[in-house]
């Protein structure tokens, strides 16, 4: 172990042990895994491979976080968490206090959902056959019931501010502890014959010591012995016990609720209850004796699990200053009584906010299983609210600063999930200029499944104004299609790139099918680029092509001969397709009524001399004479050098006939 505290471990690959190597990892911050590999190396050792290099394969250690998010039942607390949390950044610093309390309640019907649906997921037949599945299943409910809990505390606590916390404690008590209400239920229905059952009076104790005491009425009301003097002077002690109702004197209060006290216990020392020990331990427990409750600690799981309780019968008006005198008493009391229990962290917690000790509870709400959740969401609305603001101003905490870098972290986390990206952006969002720069970087990342995602990927970037981003994905979907063999699309989104090399890449391999097969791919849409054509000088050559063609096949020969001339004049013919171009002429200057004209006859005569003829002379010079791969070809022919001749002796007849006709006058 190191001096810092975290462990370092070895990864057992053979191979490297093999060769003098060890590789050791460490974890760090984020989830991440460090990997180093350490040998000993001094000044004198050669960098030489080993005896066995090349005979054995490489291990490559690939290092992937698992997190409770995997499991799909989980995914839609982020999704609600997701929409509470953008309701809260449109409130703002300006909402009132209800208005907070009302989002804190929202995530945790978020949460308490989630525990509902894990639960029922976790009974399911295929969740019970898969173990590793039931595991996970058990983490979530265990972290999220942590959450939950101490969500709800610290609403309690921070959020609501109420004067007096006991009632809303009992009810937090309650919620967290339902084993004693849920059995209480089941008593209740059995009517008389549950007062002989064997758990009956731990039921009724545990109902006391979580403050339940209508339903320990209900239950004690139910008993076979329910008309003797005992039962019924039980039950007016707790009918007459008096319950704070706010707006309520204090004073006035304190004087009913110690006027009872003192009854309670006057009638428990006369032994009324004597005859019914059970009864009487009862009843000491109301009465606060701290040899009852004392018991009752020995037989709780939590420290917090009584304490409320404790509190309603000690006392009930206890202010949230008071709670951490008693909270702290409370732990030191259980931890003498249960020197076997070790502390846990949600006992820890709980303590932690009980004694106001905010900075230490923050610091150990990051550590939970959740991806940071629980703890980004937390801050956020704490920062909202306000009310807090001067605990971290006097302890030299920058409030707008933590809640920026978790906010940041956990939205690049959802980034990189591939299912849950779009939610990161959200958070991001409220990142400002890093949030952007991480948008901006993440977004090209993520694994792009289909157009449609594709296409909702753009308008984010566009909407952000990150045209990078937007022009990168439009690459990657153009590089995909064209490896598909869509090559209209591949064009398309080329285009949309605004990547001149790709444009120019995706219109060369059109050009070059066409001069091979004769077949004009994609024509739709080349006959829809319109001035788009402009992102590449290839993709305007392609264009104008492409209306020579239409030309062509229309029977339009003057157009296309007026189109043809230009594009020989345009110095944008690549130099592949200078025979397929020329070869075009062939059929207008073929033609016996002249389509070209002298002047351009002897243009294109001149292209043949000064393009054509030394391109081929380049490359039979570089590859030789009969290189099949690099000797110019076009579907028409066979080889470029046999229609040469022929391109040489239809531009002079063609010449003949335009130089007649042009000089020959119209007779009147």
């Amino acid at each position: 172990m190191s001096e810092s505290g975290v462990f370092a471990f070895e990864l057992g690959d053979e191979l490297a042990t093999r060769c003098g190597n060890t590789l050791t990892g460490v974890f760090v911050p984020g989830s991440r895994i460090a990997l180093s590999a350490y040998r000993h190396v001094t000044h004198s050792s050669r960098d030489a491979p080993t005896e066995t290099a090349g005979q054995d394969p490489v291990l490559i250690y690939m290092t992937q976080e698992s997190t409770l998010f995997d499991e799909p039942v989980l995914r839609s607390v982020l999704a609600e968490a997701n929409a509470t949390f953008a309701t809260l950044q449109q409130l703002g610093s300006r909402a009132t206090r209800a208005e907070y309390v009302n989002i804190s309640r929202a995530y945790r019907s978020i949460v308490r959902s989630c525990l509902e649906k894990l639960e029922q997921a976790k009974k399911s037949p295929e969740v019970q056959t898969d173990e590793a599945r039931l595991q996970r299943l058990s983490d979530a409910i265990v972290v999220f019931y942590a959450a939950e809990c101490l969500w709800h505390l610290f609403e309690i606590l921070y959020i609501q501010s109420n004067q007096l916390v006991v009632p809303q404690l009992l009810d937090w008590a309650r919620f967290h502890s339902p084993q004693a209400e849920d059995r209480a239920t089941d008593l209740l229905l059995m009517g008389e014959e549950a007062s002989e059952s064997d758990d009956y009076w731990s039921i009724v104790r545990s109902l006391i010591m979580l403050g339940e005491i209508d339903i320990t009425r209900a239950l004690l009301s139910q008993n076979r012995k329910a008309g003797q003097t005992s039962f019924k002077a039980a039950e007016q002690i707790l009918k007459s016990m008096p319950v704070y109702q706010e707006g309520y004197a204090l004073q006035k209060f304190h004087s009913q609720w110690e006027f009872w006290h003192v009854d309670t216990e006057r009638k428990i020392q006369s032994g009324l209850f004597a005859t019914e020990p059970e009864l009487e331990q009862l009843l000491q427990l109301v009465a606060g004796d701290n040899e009852q409750w004392d018991d009752g600690i020995k037989e709780s799981q939590d420290f917090f699990e009584y304490l409320p309780g404790y509190l309603l019968f000690t006392k009930p008006t206890c202010k949230p200053f008071e709670l951490k005198i008693a909270a702290a008493n409370w732990l030191n009391r259980w931890c003498l009584l249960r020197p076997e229990k070790k502390q846990c962290a949600m006992n820890r917690m709980v303590s932690q906010l009980m004694d106001h000790d905010l900075k230490i509870f923050i610091y150990d709400a990051q550590k939970l299983n959740d991806t940071h959740w629980f703890s980004t969401h937390l801050i956020d609305l704490i920062h909202h609210c306000g009310q807090l603001k001067s605990y971290f101003d006097q302890n030299n905490i920058d409030l707008p600063a933590l809640r920026h870098s978790m906010i940041y972290e956990y939205g690049s986390y959802l980034m990189t999930s591939h299912n849950m990206w779009q939610l990161g952006i959200d958070y991001l969002d409220c990142c400002k200029q890093e949030g952007q720069a991480a948008i901006e970087l993440l977004l090209p990342r993520i694994t792009l499944r289909s157009e449609r995602q594709a296409t909702k990927l753009i308008n984010l970037a566009r909407q952000r104004g990150l045209t990078s981003v937007e022009r990168e994905i439009c690459k990657v979907l153009s590089k995909r299609s064209y490896n598909n063999e869509r090559y209209g699309n591949a064009l398309e989104w080329a285009i949309r790139s605004k990547d001149v090399l790709l444009v120019t890449a995706v219109a060369d391999f059109i050009l070059k099918h066409y001069s091979k097969t004769g077949c004009m791919l994609c024509p739709d849409t080349i006959a829809n680029v319109g001035g788009r054509m402009f992102a590449s000088p290839r993709l305007v050559f392609l264009s104008k092509y492409f209306e020579f063609y239409e030309f062509y096949r229309n029977r339009d020969f003057l157009s296309a001969s007026e189109l043809l001339v230009n594009l020989l004049e345009s110095k944008i013919t690549p130099d592949y397709f200078w025979p397929s171009l020329l070869i075009d002429s062939m059929p207008l200057l073929e033609s016996k009524d002249p389509k070209i004209f002298a002047k351009e006859t002897v243009a294109i005569l001149h292209h043949i001399e000064t393009d054509l003829v030394p391109i081929i002379e380049r490359n039979v010079s570089k590859y030789g004479k009969h290189h099949s791969e690099t000797v110019f070809k076009d579907y028409r022919v066979e080889n470029v050098d046999e229609i040469l001749n022929l391109l040489r002796l239809a531009c002079a007849r063609n010449l003949a006939r335009a130089l007649i006709i042009e000089n020959t006058m119209p007779v009147v």
